[in-house]
């Protein structure tokens, strides 16, 4: 017997694999999803990996574009007849266009793989006033793609015993934290201290249980595999600060009421950055992680376990990471609380210097303009004459190419030298820069004794020569004072004397000679 009744749980399991697929079809537009199916994905993630080595998580576009192009070649080999290339390197123009040949596309330079990758969200790019240029680092994606595949190369399963503990143990610590039944949590507390005394009753009687080292073994690699998840989630989180700022700016400027209470709160200084769902979890990461009395207690358990037998069994790599467990998280924390902090201090210098009212009038033009096209679209056909004259501008159109462009780190041409007349210092002007400069007149004294006892004579440039002036030309003036004083001056000579400032730029002066024949009494 049949029936024509819907079957309503096939059709809920129906709808909810369909929402599936969309929801995969979104992720798949997503660039941790393009990078793993690009064609050059081999390559583009061993190149990656290797230009972006442990510790260096951010490079100048220099030093990326010179690491990317001592590997070109592993670009260049992939087939270049292959129909699709998800490289992060743009195909070449419009619809139709025909396919590059294969000399063409093997000569793209390591500058032009580096902008692609940027594009198709691999790289992050970076614009730190603190440097003369651009920095660029794996973006959140890249890391989670080399993660995962690391996690392939490594073939280590993870239902371990050791995870399956760590779960168990989290379960049960919170659930003694959140029990509000008192009876209940003081018979937890007397199982626990009842373990804990049969535990020093059979320590104190010589039985001690240890765990074998194997299981040890697994247990810490667990552990330093949970610590590297921690350091690869900080990109995400600069990622989500940036997305909540947006998200806020985007409340500031929407008609809504929701507006005006949000305006309210930053102006009275609340952070809401701060109070969203990933600042909140950042800041309480943050605090634990500089407290000094939890990072002293953890470091000296670290310590602890690098003393261990099994720990010997672990490899270089992972034995240095155990060592520096916490320390490696503390600048990428820092960097983090510094994106937060100018996010913050730029949402606020957004609301308190009214930007957003000029912002806001141009959104609602914007608007305008466009609620008025999207209701003219079906009724003026694309290629109607449109009713405005436009008169021509008289700036002169060249090409693009006749234009220089300005480098930002180029100082320009050096301002015209000027030159001033020599004059000589006399012995009451040295006197006062040695009073008021502080010159270390009782080391130079040593130096010139020094350097004269070796050959019977000495000229300053003789002593600068042996003794470097430790204080620039403080050093000089104070061995022109000595001179004046303790030295013999041969009439019309002169000299070239050089030394080397606190900024690291060489200098040169040309002074009277003077011969230190004696040694200068030290005062």
């Amino acid at each position: 017997m049949t029936t024509t009744e819907p079957n309503r749980w096939t059709d809920r399991r129906s709808d909810a694999v369909s929402a599936r697929k969309e929801a995969y079809e979104q992720l798949r537009r997503a660039s941790t999803w393009r990078l793993l199916a690009a064609t050059k994905a081999p390559a583009v993630l061993a190149i990656l990996q290797s230009v972006f080595p442990a510790g260096d998580r951010r490079l100048a576009r220099s030093e990326l574009i010179a690491r990317v192009g001592a590997h070109l070649a592993l670009l260049h080999d992939e087939d270049p007849a292959a129909a699709s290339e998800a490289d992060g390197v743009e195909q070449a123009g419009a619809a139709g266009a025909a396919e590059p040949d294969a000399e063409e596309r093997s000569g793209r330079s390591a500058a032009e793989y580096v902008d692609g990758w940027v594009r198709e969200g691999y790289l992050t790019r970076r614009d730190d006033p603190q440097h003369t240029e651009t920095t660029f680092e794996p973006s959140p994606a890249t890391i989670d793609a080399i993660q995962f595949i690391s996690s392939l190369e490594e073939h280590r399963p993870t239902t371990t015993q050791s995870r399956l503990q760590l779960v168990v143990q989290q379960f049960e610590r919170l659930a003694q934290e959140t029990e509000t039944d008192r009876d209940v949590r003081l018979a937890d507390l007397q199982r626990r201290r009842e373990g804990i005394e049969a535990e020093i009753r059979n320590l104190a009687e010589g039985e001690l249980m240890l765990p074998s080292a194997e299981a040890s073994t697994d247990r810490l690699r667990d552990i330093l595999q949970i610590a590297a998840e921690l350091s690869g989630d900080f990109l995400q989180y600069r990622e989500d600060l940036r997305a909540v700022d947006l998200h806020l700016r985007e409340q500031i400027l929407s008609p809504e009421s929701s507006r005006g209470e949000i305006l309210e709160q930053l102006l009275a200084g609340d952070d809401l950055l701060g109070q969203s769902t990933v600042g909140r979890t950042f800041t309480a990461f943050f605090r634990m992680l500089n407290d000094p009395v939890q990072t002293r207690t953890t470091q000296e358990l670290v310590d602890r376990l690098l003393e261990r037998d099994f720990s010997r069994t672990l490899q270089r790599s992972e034995r240095e990471k155990l060592a520096n467990v916490f320390s490696d998280l503390y600048e990428p924390a820092q960097e983090v609380l510094d994106v937060k902090t100018e996010l913050y201090r730029s949402l606020a210098r957004f609301v308190r210097s009214q930007d957003f009212r000029q912002h806001r009038v141009l959104l609602e033009a914007l608007q305008e303009a466009q609620g008025v096209a999207l209701s003219q679209k079906d009724d003026v056909p694309t290629r109607t004459p449109f009713p405005l004259e436009l008169d021509l501008s008289r700036v002169q159109l060249s090409s693009v190419a006749q234009h220089r462009l300005k480098d930002p780190t180029d100082p320009g041409a050096p301002a015209e030298a000027e030159v001033h007349d020599a004059t000589s210092l006399s012995i009451e002007v040295l006197q006062d820069l040695v009073r008021t400069n502080d010159i270390d007149i009782v080391g130079l004294t040593g130096s010139v004794n020094e350097v004269r006892g070796v050959s019977g004579q000495a000229s300053i440039g003789d002593v600068l020569r042996a003794k470097p002036a430790d204080q620039g030309l403080a050093s000089v003036i104070g061995l022109m004072f000595l001179a004046t004083n303790y030295a013999q001056e041969r009439e019309g000579s002169t000299e070239i004397v050089g030394w080397q400032e606190l900024d690291g730029n060489e200098y040169a002066a040309r002074v009277p000679s003077y011969f230190f024949l004696d040694d200068v009494p030290v005062e």
